[in-house]
């Protein structure tokens, strides 16, 4: 009888190290930072498309086209994580984001548009850095974590390229 037994819990301790990891479902943190980063992909390409299409600034043209490239790859792979975790993101940016793009489709094209654009993207950077920071130092999930962690020098990357450039379109980094 306790070689059956001993059989038994071995063959339960194999099945049990066999099965695929179980993935940890994120905290509040976790998901509130995927949804508001989504949100931010969503904008950023947005805007980037604008800046491309209303910019008559070189400088804000390229910085546009770079934004869409990075966002939308950050986007692919936050994307894939918030699948692989069950967490539903939403299908548009939020309201503060919509309100912006609306105002950024107002503007003329030309100086009034780079202005407001540079100064829009300068806000959305830090808040964006901010949130991503907080992520990688309050986050749960690993796999959340190291998105944030692969997305912050993208971020930081951007809002250095627009505090190098706003002088040149009138704006006073903050």
């Amino acid at each position: 009888m306790a070689v059956l037994l001993a059989g038994a819990a071995m063959a339960v301790t194999a099945s049990a190290t066999a099965a695929p990891a179980v993935v940890m479902q994120p905290s509040e943190q976790d998901t509130a930072w995927m949804v508001a980063a989504h949100q931010a992909n969503l904008a950023e390409i947005a805007t980037g498309k604008m800046a491309q299409d209303k910019s008559s600034s070189a400088e804000v043209k390229e910085l546009g086209q770079r934004f869409v490239a990075d966002h939308t790859k950050l986007d692919a792979s936050l994307t894939a994580l918030a699948q692989q975790l069950n967490v539903t993101l939403p299908a548009e940016p939020n309201a503060e984001q919509k309100a912006v793009a609306d105002k950024l489709q107002a503007a003329a094209a030309g100086d009034e548009f780079n202005k407001m654009w540079i100064e829009q993207q300068l806000a959305a950077h830090t808040k964006s850095m901010k949130a991503t920071q907080q992520e990688i130092d309050k986050g749960e999930a690993a796999q959340v974590k190291q998105a944030a962690e692969a997305a912050l020098p993208v971020i930081t990357a951007h809002h250095e390229a627009l505090v190098k450039a706003a002088p040149g379109i009138g704006v006073k980094p903050q």
